[in-house]
């Protein structure tokens, strides 16, 4: 089983990096994005927080995360 986690949402996988997740890979398949990050578990954890509003980022970070983020999806 692959320890990996994935997803499409670019703004779940600025907070991931500025939480110190790192980015292991970027995929593109039928015009979708998909980042991947290393440490499945800690990520679905991070993730839940996320989505529920619950995770507390410095937001240069956060906007730091998503530039690159954007840099490599569109270069």
């Amino acid at each position: 089983m692959e320890n990996y986690y994935r997803t499409k949402d670019l703004g779940e996988a600025s907070a991931l990096m500025a939480k110190g997740q790192r980015l292991i890979n970027l995929e593109r398949k039928d015009g979708i994005c998909w980042f991947l990050f290393e440490d499945k578990q800690k990520c679905e954890k991070l993730s839940n927080n996320f989505f529920f509003g619950e995770l507390l980022v410095n937001a240069r970070d956060y906007q730091d995360a998503m530039t690159r983020l954007k840099n490599r999806i569109f270069a």
